[in-house]
């Protein structure tokens, strides 16, 4: 079958009997007869429609791709949220880490962010950016193990600023790198896998930090807290390594790597070009006026800041109430374990919001989102509520990564048709929201007013409700899109078309003059 031919059969996909994926312009459509037939889409990451070899394709991208992604934004995960562990297990005694440092020590990590996170992310479009992620990768595990070995808090907040500045590029560069290879009823379940893996992280960081300091407290003459940070380290650097030999970067720099062939490396080109995702043009001055010229970053930048107020409570407020009714209430093993049922709630909710979306809009996912913030929040926020009930507020707390998820993919399809400009506004709009989090950190969440933030709650409340009703303008802004583009596309056919004419009447006057 030729390739014209395989691309018309492609126009109808079929899935199951009532549920179809069908190619409208540049992007993916899903059609589905029921409502719960989506849901299949959920487990059928290979459907039969799909030729052999773009099965297998796939299969191998899932399983190098995202699995080393995943691996390595999870010991992101772990090397960032390891820091409430070590202060709510001997840490604060330990170097004196008491008033408000802990709240200082995430915003200088977040002043790290920033720094490295814009420019790092621009480079992502480069041919030699593969190599930055494992670079960056084993830089930050190597920080991880200076960490067990810090006597003050200045050490501390130095480390931190660190490694901020190390992991700045990597979550907007995976992100966008996922949305290089994968197409649109494909990449939100992508995304969402990936996502999943920094909540896993978390969880996987409070059981850690607990298995050292029962039985590692002591050893070699170190705490349980230095001894968390010392095995982070240890899982951080051989992933990176790995990288080095593993990870392709996105379609247009994997040429070189030995385990895509010439023709799965065309398959891939071919598959996102039909998907409308251009490929990296020349970074240039240029660049700035056409995005600020753009709805794009001023939208993302402005939700993204919002998602971050949302989500500033987690890996906070639930250890600080847990670590305040400790030992009366809850042991420090239970200090340190209870928080991974939130992060549990996040996979969960993750794996269906997030998820879905590749076959749903994904409008009423986050709907639902915020409503549940809204709700949480205003009940955290009033504190004198019932034990049970303020465990389920807790819970929510988790949900933001779905928010994350959501909002990554879309940034992926909004901006598809300019891959410099979908680069600049993953990594903008997280600096942005990284650059409101060192006041806000400090302002609403100061570590001495926890675990009642009362102004903290009220303002991650107002900023939910916000994000209640903000979705609407991206609904409007990607019709208008949609209708330019068409429009644009119609006026070069017609122009083509006015060219060819005249050649043609052209050529029949030197006919006639012969």
């Amino acid at each position: 079958m030729s390739e014209d031919e395989d691309s018309i059969k492609r126009d109808i996909q079929i899935i199951t009997p009532s549920v179809t994926s069908k190619r409208e312009g540049d992007t993916e459509t899903v059609i589905y007869k029921h409502w719960y037939d989506g849901f299949v889409r959920l487990f059928l990451w290979y459907p039969s429609y799909l030729t052999q070899k773009e099965r297998r394709f796939l299969l191998k991208l899932d399983v190098i791709i995202l699995t080393y992604v995943c691996a390595s934004y999870f010991t992101k995960s772990l090397d960032k949220s390891n820091i409430t562990n070590a202060y709510v297990t001997g840490m604060k005694e330990d170097i004196n880490f008491g008033g408000n440092d802990l709240s200082y020590a995430k915003s200088l990590y977040s002043a790290g962010y920033i720094v490295s996170m814009c420019c790092g992310v621009m480079f992502v479009t480069r041919p030699w950016a593969r190599y930055m992620l494992p670079i960056l990768e084993t830089i930050w595990g190597v920080l991880t193990f200076c960490e067990a070995a810090v006597k003050t808090p200045s050490q501390l907040f130095a480390l931190r600023f660190l490694i901020g500045l190390a992991e700045g590029p990597i979550f907007p560069s995976i992100v966008y790198t996922l949305g290089s290879w994968y197409r649109r009823d494909e990449v939100y379940r992508r995304v969402m896998v990936f996502s999943i893996s920094s909540s896993l992280g978390g969880m996987f960081s409070g059981f850690l930090q607990s298995a050292a300091y029962t039985n590692l407290r002591g050893k070699g003459g170190l705490s349980g807290w230095q001894w968390g940070f010392i095995i982070d380290g240890i899982f951080t650097v051989p992933i990176a390594l790995f990288g080095f030999f593993l990870f392709p970067g996105t379609v247009e720099q994997a040429g070189k790597v030995f385990w895509l062939s010439k023709k799965q490396w065309k398959l891939a080109k071919r598959r996102i070009r039909e998907s409308g995702v251009k490929e990296p043009g020349k970074l240039s001055f240029s660049l700035f006026k056409r995005v600020g010229l753009r709805w794009h970053v001023h939208y993302f930048a402005a939700v993204w800041t919002l998602l971050n107020i949302v989500a500033l409570p987690d890996g906070l407020g639930f250890p600080l109430w847990l670590k305040a009714n400790s030992p009366e209430r809850y042991s420090i093993t239970q200090v340190n374990n209870y928080p991974s049922i939130q992060s549990a709630v996040s996979v969960v909710a993750q794996f269906f919001l997030a998820g879905l979306s590749d076959t749903f809009s994904i409008y009423p996912f986050l709907t639902i989102t915020q409503v549940s913030f809204i709700i949480a929040y205003a009940s955290l926020a009033a504190w004198n509520i019932p034990i049970g009930y303020k465990w389920l507020c807790f819970m929510i707390i988790g949900f933001d990564t779905v928010n994350q998820s959501i909002v990554s993919g879309q940034i992926n399809r909004v901006c598809r048709r300019d891959a410099e400009e979908r680069a600049f506004v993953l990594g903008y709009s997280d600096a942005v929201s990284q650059a409101m989090n060192i006041w806000t950190n400090i302002v609403f969440y100061p570590t001495e007013e926890g675990p009642r933030f009362y102004k903290g709650y009220i303002v991650s409340t107002v900023a939910a409700a916000i994000l209640l009703f903000v979705p609407i303008l991206s609904w409007y802004g990607e019709r208008w899109d949609t209708k330019h583009y068409e429009g644009s596309i119609k006026e070069r056919q017609e122009v083509e078309e006015s060219a060819s004419e005249t050649e043609e009447v052209n050529t029949s006057s030197s006919k006639v003059e012969k």
